[in-house]
């Protein structure tokens, strides 16, 4: 089993979806206090969110390692730390955090760092990270109201992190090597070598890394096509990033038929008073309306949201746009809820209306190679996948 933890809910979703669209069961578990290994046949990743991208270095290196520690306790044999792929946040203490517990438990453990996304822009080129091609402070992310980032150098951002030039990722225990990647090739000989050091590796990536691995390792399983969402869909936002208004803006204006939007109200300065009173407005929606299906965009405030629903975990099954993955809810009144997450840092306009279309239209996930393409490395062994 791998585990997965990751700094906020939909990041934690958005890198799961990698392995359940390359045949992987994917559970997103809510409660950390409540892990177990998921019962299935063929490889599982269980991912958790520590809630940590707001916090400090130092809170989310507690949390992280205890995290971790909840994983390995849970079975897992691999571990993945899921960082924003614009490094926004306590990058430097979850990887602080995430290292120290893996050591614990694989003596000689050391991490790798590549937080690349090249299907949504993002890059790492001489150990740092870019937005279509440009520094970070020309970016979005420099303008985040809550974790604003300007300075992309990796060897900066992360304690005694090393480039890794020639590949090879060897390093002494205890190491942070940065990898670099440009391309979706990049991310796959990356993931081969991930593969081929094995289990002391902790590997630090975003949803692209993830989805690498996914291709790596992926297992031959047919999904079924989701139904078609045909009741009403409601989308609640949270994020006050500028990617995110843009789409809520743009969603307004195609005036889509049986959606309805809530969004953070404007005059609630504090993020977390913000999450909690969004998670109240759609509580109350759900109750005094019926809908098929919930759209949440932003980590906070859909952590806030499905706790108060009181639900146990989400299980990933694809994803309506890439980076943004649907499932059903577990546990809570909302149980078997139709399911979408979304990151607010990221993605074009349009992109709520195409998952709204998505819902209504849903179309098989695409295949990724197996051990026979040629782009793909080694299965796992049994032992590992499991």
């Amino acid at each position: 089993m791998l585990g997965l933890v990751a700094d906020d809910l939909t990041g934690a979703g958005d890198s799961a979806v990698g392995f359940a669209a390359a045949g992987w069961t994917a559970v997103l578990a809510l409660r950390a206090t409540r892990l177990r290994q998921p019962v299935a046949a063929g490889p599982v990743v269980l991912a958790v969110s520590t809630a940590t991208r707001a916090t400090s270095d130092d809170e989310a290196a507690v949390r992280t390692a205890e995290a971790v520690d909840a994983l390995v306790a849970a079975g897992a044999e691999r571990l993945y730390v899921k960082i924003d792929s614009t490094v926004r946040g306590s990058v430097a203490g979850q990887v602080d955090g995430a290292l120290s517990a893996w050591e614990r438990h694989r003596p000689g453990a050391r991490a790798v760092v590549c937080p690349a996304f090249p299907a949504l822009g993002r890059t790492v080129e001489a150990g740092e990270v870019l937005v279509a091609g440009s520094p970070l402070a020309r970016s979005a992310a420099a303008l985040d109201p809550v974790t604003p980032r300007e300075d992309g150098h990796l060897s900066r951002l992360v304690r005694d992190a090393v480039r890794d030039v020639d590949g090879h990722l060897l390093g002494a225990p205890g190491s942070r090597l940065v990898a670099d990647a440009r391309d979706e090739t990049d991310l796959d000989r990356l993931a081969r070598r991930v593969d081929a050091l094995g289990p002391e590796l902790v590997v630090v990536g975003s949803g692209g890394l993830a989805a690498a691995l996914g291709r790596a390792w992926s297992v031959p399983r047919l999904r079924p096509v989701p139904a078609p969402v045909g009741g009403r869909v409601l989308v609640a936002v949270s994020s006050l990033h500028p990617a995110a208004l843009d789409q809520v803006g743009w969603l307004r204006a195609r005036g889509e038929a049986g959606v309805d939007v809530l969004t953070t109200a404007p005059e609630v300065g504090d993020p977390v008073v913000a999450a909690r009173d969004l998670a109240a407005r759609v509580a109350d929606s759900l109750t005094t309306r019926s809908y098929d299906a919930l759209v949440l965009v932003g980590g906070d405030g859909a952590a806030a949201v499905l706790d108060l629903l009181d639900a146990d975990g989400i299980d990933v099954d694809g994803a309506a746009v890439p980076g943004c993955p649907t499932g059903s809810l577990t546990g809570g009144p909302a149980d078997g809820l139709r399911l979408v997450t979304k990151s607010g840092g990221f993605g074009v306009a349009s992109a709520l209306e195409a998952i709204v279309r998505t819902l209504r239209h849903p179309t098989p996930s695409p295949a990724h190679p197996g051990s026979d393409h040629p782009d793909a490395g080694p299965r796992p062994t049994p032992k590992e996948a499991r």
